[in-house]
């Protein structure tokens, strides 16, 4: 299993070398990840495990989604799985790159040339006469070479009077022609499958002539909201109730994940409710469920998916936010059950579920950004909990500095809007030091410090 498939940019449960920056590395090695039962987390329940090891076990489960035949509308931003060869030039003919006259180089060698007008040839249109010796034809941007023409004045460059244009400079042979297949030449290669496909390449198979092309499918990903608190969007909540908001905070992420977001109804906290719910969203390539998978009276969520088959590969991990995370599989179905408190789900997201949806989309860069910054107040952490600290990025100098937000709580889900990033506290630290650099997942569509950061993935 690839290690730039199954890790984000740095092992992110490890405690770095003393007198180091956190998450640096040296040469390629890697510090040893966090082991969990002895490192003295006596308090944990067995089967707790690290961020490493949770994110390795639901890539090594995810497996790339095959491929399917799509309009170039829907193409945008999905990978293609399939050589595209051009089977015609473009442009078809040498046609013009300005407004002006086509003329014979040979009668502009020299400035003052006049010339008598023949025709015009419109863009869409062509020219039946020819450009002979001494004439000129009145000529567009797009507008097929005439027969006999082998350049074209700019009108910038030329005066008009009784049919005859007078030019005001001397041109050589080409200027301002653009051949026919300067873009693509016949049989040429214009697409190749692995590619992301952007505006440009749907520019370049429309020109050609595709219509549609093959690309891998998007994963569609079923999102089950639980809890006897929630209502939808579109009512009113009492003193005890609160608005589904996870269900579409988290069909926002899978959709700009790459993913197709199907929202289900809500799932009471009843066993029966629950199991009918996600065997209803068995169906889709993952399935996220919210809530209801802790060790309160009423979290059902594990229950629910070992009554419909799925294979529970493990439902704790050692971090905060969002230790109380579930995954399995059925077939090459995913299951995630998620925190549900929000921003733990979001969190969570992140950090597994995004690297998955991208993985099945055929996507390689599969984890957000990674850059260091320097810690601008300290925090303490729990120990031996990979800590996900929500901080504001700014630029500091060369480099980063990250502000924690000063509340951190489960629910503040305004610290994960815009200008967001996530600082990867060390596993076995208590406290993260002021001055200290630690390493920082940015979010998407993040901009910190007004201006819009420019990372590789």
């Amino acid at each position: 299993m690839s290690e730039a498939l199954t890790r984000l940019p740095t092992r992110i449960g490890a405690r770095p070398p003393r007198g180091r920056a956190h998450g640096a590395q040296d040469g390629g090695a890697r510090s040893a990840p966090p082991d969990i039962e002895s490192a003295g987390a006596s308090g944990y329940r067995p089967g707790v495990i690290s961020v490493d090891e949770a994110l390795g076990t639901i890539l090594e489960a995810t497996a790339v989604l095959g491929d399917e035949r799509v309009l170039l509308s829907d193409a945008c931003g999905r990978i293609a799985t399939e050589d595209v060869t051009s089977g015609r030039a473009v442009p078809a003919a040498d046609n013009s790159a300005m407004d002006g006259f086509a003329v014979r180089a040979a009668d502009v060698a020299e400035v003052g040339a006049k010339l008598r007008i023949i025709g015009s040839a419109p863009a869409g249109s062509v020219l039946e006469r020819a450009i002979e010796a001494g004439t000129a034809a009145k000529i567009f941007t797009g507008s097929v070479i005439p027969d006999g023409a082998d350049t074209v004045v700019k009108v910038e460059d030329t005066e008009t009077a009784d049919g005859v244009v007078t030019v005001a400079v001397a041109l050589a042979r080409g200027t301002n022609v653009r051949p026919r297949g300067e873009d693509i030449a016949p049989g040429a290669t214009v697409l190749r499958a692995g590619t992301i496909v952007g505006p440009a390449d749907v520019g370049v198979l429309a020109s050609v002539g595709r219509a549609t092309v093959s690309v891998r499918r998007r994963p569609r990903v079923a999102i089950v909201s639980t809890g006897a608190e929630l209502v939808e969007i579109d009512q009113t909540p009492g003193p005890a109730q609160v608005v589904n908001s996870n269900a579409w905070v988290l069909a926002a992420a899978v959709a700009q994940a790459g993913g197709v977001p199907i929202v289900l109804p809500i799932a009471r906290d009843r066993l029966e409710d629950i199991r009918l719910r996600v065997e209803e969203a068995a169906s889709a390539d993952v399935v996220l469920s919210t809530g209801g998978v802790s060790v309160g009276e009423f979290d059902f969520v594990r229950d629910a998916l070992d009554a419909i088959g799925v294979k529970r590969k493990f439902w704790k991990v050692a971090q905060k936010p969002g230790k109380p995370l579930t995954f399995g599989t059925l077939g090459r179905h995913l299951f995630f059950g998620l925190p549900g408190n929000p921003v733990s789900a979001l969190v969570c997201f992140a950090v597994y579920v995004r690297p998955a949806l991208r993985k099945l989309g055929g996507h390689t860069a599969i984890h957000h950004p990674l850059v260091q910054a320097r810690l601008a107040v300290g925090v303490r952490k729990a120990k031996n909990l990979t800590e996900f600290v929500r901080v504001h990025l700014k630029r500091a100098g060369d480099g980063w500095a990250a502000m924690p937000f000063a509340a951190q709580g489960s629910g503040v889900l305004s610290s994960l809007t815009a200008g967001a990033g996530l600082l990867v506290g060390p596993a076995q630290e208590t406290a993260l030091a002021e001055g200290d650099v630690y390493p920082v997942l940015v979010l998407d569509g993040a901009t910190f410090d007004g201006r819009a950061v420019v990372l590789s993935s």
